[in-house]
Order: C-alpha cells, then sequence, then structure tokens
C-alpha cells in the first residue's frame, strides 16, 4: 500500500509499473472530466469512474475550502495484489482496492447514516465480489475535525469488506491498515528493497528508524537472518500491523524483533547503541537536526556506549517519558539474545531512503563533512511516473572514504612510458 496525491487533470504516460494509491479530490471529479491515468493502477480508474457515478446520482456535496462546507473531500484508493487463489503472474493486474472516504469539518451522523452509507452501497453494489467486476476490497471511512491541511483524522470506521488488508514485499507478507504509511508503488518498492537487502550483512543487528509498521526491517530480518531488529515509529496506530505481519513471519526467522512507539529524534544514542546497521527512511523533510548530529558524532556515541556498558550506575531507574513509552509497546519473537545481552556496538553502516531530494542532499553534505561517514553507493527509483520526484537508497559507511588501491601505480607506470 502506498500514497499519492493528484487533480484527475492531471496526465502522464509511461512504461515504469503504475502507483497502486490515489487520493482523490472530490471537488475535481465532480467539475472535470475524467481522464485516464496511466501512471495508476487500472482498477484505479475504474473505480474513480465508479466514484463519478454514484456521488453524481446521490448528490454527495464536495467539500468547499473557503466556505468549510460540504460533506466530502477526499478518497484514498489502495490497491492490494495479494490473492494467492491466482497465479502469481496474474496478481498484479486484478488487485483489490480498499477504498477510504474523508470528510472534513466536525463530525455529521446524519451524513455518515445517509449519504456516506449509500455511496458505500452503491461501490460495493458495483464493484464487490458479487458484482459483475469484482474490483472492490473494502471500504472505510475517516473523519477529519480539524480544518487544517491534513488529509486524515484519527477517526476511522470500516464499512464493508474485509478488515485485513495484506501485501507481499520484500519477501514478506505485510499487513496494513487504513491508518499506515506505504510507499506510493509497490512494485518499485520491493526493487528497492532487494537492492537494500544486499547491503545489510548476514546476522546483522539492524535499527529501523522512522519505521512505520516495520515493513523494512522485518523484511531485513526474514531475508537476512538479522540477529536483532528494533523498529522505531512516531505513530502509535502502526503498531497494530506490525504484529500482525510478525505473525505471518516464516518459523525460521530466529531474532529479537521489537518495536517501539517513540520519537527516533530523541535521545537517538537510545536506538543508534546495539546496532551493526541502522536504516532511515525519514519523511520529505530529511533527518532531525538530532539524529544528524549523533550520526556525525558516531565516534563519541561509541564511546558513551562502551562507558555506559562499563558503568555500575546501569541499574537506576529509567525516567525518560520517551523511554518508558518504548518499552511499554515491544513485540519480541525467536530465541536469540535479547538487544540488552548484547556488547554495546554502534552502526558500520548507515542506509538512507530518502523521498526528498532536496533535503537528502542537505543531509548527506552534513555527513560527509563531519568524515565520520562516507557515500559507498547510491541508487535512485522511479516511484512516480511522470514526475521529476525520485526515491533514493544511500548506503554511507564509517570514517573517511578509502583510496581505492591500484590507483597510484598506474599513474606511476604512465609517468614511466614517458621517460
Amino acid at each position: 500500500m502506498a500514497m499519492c496525491i493528484y487533480k484527475l487533470t492531471y496526465f502522464s504516460l509511461s512504461h515504469y509499473p503504475p502507483t497502486s494509491i490515489a487520493i482523490v479530490d472530490i471537488l475535481t471529479t465532480l467539475v472535470t472530466t475524467i481522464l485516464v491515468v496511466a501512471t495508476h493502477h487500472p482498477n484505479i480508474n475504474a473505480v474513480v469512474e465508479l466514484l463519478r457515478q454514484g456521488i453524481t446520482e446521490l448528490g454527495v456535496g464536495p467539500y468547499i475550502e473557503d466556505k468549510g462546507t460540504g460533506d466530502l473531500r477526499y478518497v484514498q484508493m489502495a490497491v492490494t495484489t495479494y490473492n494467492t487463489s491466482l497465479p502469481a503472474a496474474e496478481r498484479y493486474m486484478n488487485g483489490l482496492l480498499l477504498s477510504f472516504f474523508n470528510s472534513f469539518g466536525k463530525f455529521k451522523l446524519h451524513w455518515f447514516r445517509y449519504k456516506l452509507n449509500a455511496l458505500a452501497n452503491f461501490l460495493w453494489k458495483n464493484g464487490g465480489p458479487r458484482s459483475r467486476l469484482h474490483l472492490i476490497h473494502s471500504v472505510w471511512a475517516n473523519f477529519q475535525t480539524s480544518t487544517n491541511n491534513i488529509i486524515f483524522g484519527n477517526r476511522w470506521r470500516h464499512l464493508l469488506g474485509e478488515r485485513d488488508f495484506w501485501e507481499h514485499v520484500g519477501g514478506i507478507d505485510v499487513s496494513l491498515a487504513p491508518c499506515s504509511f506505504g510507499q506510493a508503488n509497490t512494485r518499485a518498492f520491493d526493487t528497492l528493497l532487494r537492492k537494500l537487502q544486499k547491503y545489510v550483512p548476514y546476522e546483522s543487528s539492524v535499527a529501523d528508524l522512522y519505521a512505520g509498521a516495520g515493513v523494512i526491517g522485518l523484511s531485513l530480518a526474514a531475508t537476512r537472518k538479522c540477529r536483532s531488529v528494533k523498529c522505531i515509529e512516531i505513530n502509535k496506530e502502526s503498531k497494530a500491523s506490525f504484529e500482525k505481519t510478525i505473525e505471518r513471519l516464516s518459523a525460521t526467522v530466529d531474532s529479537s524483533i521489537t518495536w517501539h512507539h517513540a520519537d527516533a529524534s530523541k535521545d537517538p544514542f537510545l536506538w543508534l547503541v546495539g546496532s551493526d546497521v541502522v536504516v532511515i527512511d525519514p519523511p520529505r523533510k530529511g533527518l532531525d537536526a538530532s539524529l544528524i548530529d549523533a550520526l556525525k558524532n558516531i565516534s563519541s556515541v561509541e564511546r558513551k556506549a562502551l562507558s555506559s556498558s562499563e558503568s555500575t550506575n546501569s541499574s537506576q531507574e529509567e525516567k525518560r517519558p520517551w523511554v518508558l513509552r518504548a518499552k511499554e509497546a515491544s513485540v519480541q519473537i525467536g530465541n536469540r539474545p535479547s538487544p540488552a545481552n548484547i556488547p554495546q556496538s554502534v552502526p558500520q553502516t548507515l542506509v538512507y531512503i530518502s523521498c526528498g531530494w532536496e533535503s537528502f542532499k542537505e543531509d548527506c553534505k552534513s555527513l560527509l563533512s563531519s568524515k565520520a561517514w562516507y557515500l559507498e553507493k547510491a541508487h535512485g527509483f522511479n516511484f512516480f511516473p511522470g514526475t521529476q520526484s525520485i526515491e533514493v537508497l544511500a548506503v554511507f559507511k564509517r570514517g573517511p572514504q578509502k583510496k581505492k588501491p591500484g590507483k597510484k601505480k598506474k599513474k606511476q607506470l604512465k609517468g614511466a612510458v614517458k621517460h
């Protein structure tokens, strides 16, 4: 599952696999002609057309920004290609949609009872499992009581269809809730994960910061036989998806795996210590200043880790609230020793996944200026065909970059030939 916000007047052609999610501006659907958007999964376009028919027939009013009036503003559509009843080659084109209706303003019970319910039933009748063309997996409602520019509020209600939404990426089955964040192009994201896995040594200890539902960390646990994986995420709603994904991991996965409800920017020392590899997938704004500072001063973090492991004061009662909250929300599987029993170390590899090119350039420049890291590899992925946006996978290693052997000898040989 993933996210892409667009106006339906947008039109683009691309040979790249289409994105799996769209958030539709309802006002645009009412006043413009629906164009086929080639960068979306074809079933998204089919349901958008079905939606246009429904809101027209039922008289669903669009939310008007300036006046703060209207019924419906956004509908998010997410495609799942997880269908084991079909051959693998047919699953993508037969993906089913998870639809989220979103209303702005105060909760309107009468609107929920009549118009929203009627619209949901219209889609289910014409695109549900008993319709001529099965397109829809489930229908949910979201209510945003604030008038700011944040699309989704924290009120969700399941209306029709299945509750559990699954996708298969990075070698594992992933559970995603309506409130979960995911990448917009699941096929491209799967390619990125496969590339990322090659840079993580077997039996590493991994810290997955800005982890969401833990897709990256759990993918590494399953494919790289990690000794331990700790996922740190500020959105507490992601925990439920993490726990469901854990239940479907292969029985051969033998790792200490934990999910922590915490802000990775607060006391980053806590999350860096005890890990060989740190994976960071921050929002578009890039890394928090405190985390950048900790990574730039990784040598002092290492000394601090060593001194703390030797300290006799480690039994003191923990009082930091963000640490206490993180300890409350954790899941552990496998028979490996817990991270607390592993010798204290700090990351030697930093994997940075970026969706914001400008912020990545600034963060990269800052990391390299400290001489604590050097950039070993970088890859670009086209998650949004037809746009200038790229997803970056960058791999940093500890210490100043080592000069490649043989270059000096070649120069000497050239000089000898001239003489």
